[in-house]
């Protein structure tokens, strides 16, 4: 028996200095400024998974968001915690579609949609932009750090809406993709943590 207690001792302690060897896996650096902006306008599907919190001086909103991007048009979905769903909106070449508390409801934007039935507005126009780490040409404020990443500016949305979007952290890959987002206006703020990106 103490024999077989040694042996194990020994190959336990094998296997975890072998563990504590093993190499951290390696950061890439962003690609460079100009570089990474043109992958990033190719880029134009996707899915995210994150946590979204929308606060105004009302209400205060948390729960889980997935967006898919499809071209031009999108899917999204918001639910709390606990799986009740918030919103859902979808676009096609017809127009918008959400869906609140049950009820599906059409138009032209859903933008506007969404400020009329939940009392709060996403800049969602602009969402497939701003969700990348990329500002519209009408942006300004804009403001860089050392790599080039883009790390907040301001904007005004399709329903006149003024913004400051900031990027607080990134994924540690070659595009550098946003991992905590906030936007705030004069009535809502926006929190963003972004989970995984499938593109």
């Amino acid at each position: 028996m103490k024999l077989a207690h040694l042996l194990c001792a020994v190959l336990l302690s094998s296997a975890l200095g072998g563990c504590q060897l093993l190499p951290s896996p390696p950061v890439e650096l962003p690609l460079p400024a100009q570089q990474r902006q043109t992958q990033l306008a190719k880029l134009q599907q996707f899915t995210i998974q994150s946590s979204l919190g929308v606060t105004t001086p009302d209400q205060s909103v948390k729960g889980s968001l997935q967006w898919q991007q499809h071209g031009e048009y999108y899917e999204a979905r918001m639910n709390t915690f606990v799986g009740i769903n918030i919103f859902t909106i979808k676009t096609d070449a017809t127009g918008a579609q959400v869906q609140v508390d049950g009820q599906l409801h059409h138009a032209d934007s859903a933008t506007a949609l969404l400020d009329y039935l939940s009392g709060w507005s996403l800049p969602i126009a602009e969402m497939p932009l701003w969700l990348k780490g990329m500002a519209s040409p009408s942006s300004q404020d804009q403001r860089f750090d050392t790599l080039g990443r883009l790390t907040s500016f301001r904007m005004v949305d399709s329903q006149q809406q003024h913004w400051r979007v900031q990027y607080l952290e990134f994924f540690p890959d070659r595009l550098a993709l946003p991992k905590k987002i906030t936007l705030s206006s004069d009535r809502v703020e926006l929190k963003l943590v972004i989970r995984s990106w499938n593109y």
